[in-house]
């Protein structure tokens, strides 16, 4: 889970163009990109676990200085295909 938390937050500081993303937009890429990582790996995991581990990543985003890039560099395109993702994997991809 670890080396793919390192790979997710290299994958938001991927460069775009349009209109910017707003902070909560990263915010919701964050928890949308650990639910389906928890998904992956843990398939029965709770409602309350998944926020939990939910809490965990954006107080680890809070101290990366990529993630306060995500506005930056993530493109909307990439943003809703990541949103409209149903597996970590598809999610990565959109974002590379």
């Amino acid at each position: 889970m670890r080396r793919r938390w390192v790979l997710g937050a290299l994958l938001l500081t991927t460069t775009g163009c349009g209109k910017r993303l707003e902070a909560s937009e990263c915010q919701q890429l964050l928890d949308h990109y650990v639910e389906l990582l928890l998904r992956d790996d843990r398939p029965k995991s709770s409602a309350g676990e998944v926020l939990r581990v939910q809490q965990e990543a954006r107080k680890k985003a809070e101290r990366d200085p990529a993630f306060h890039e995500c506005s930056q560099r993530v493109s909307r395109k990439s943003f809703d295909c990541a949103m409209d993702a149903q597996d970590a994997n598809r999610l990565e991809q959109c974002l590379l």
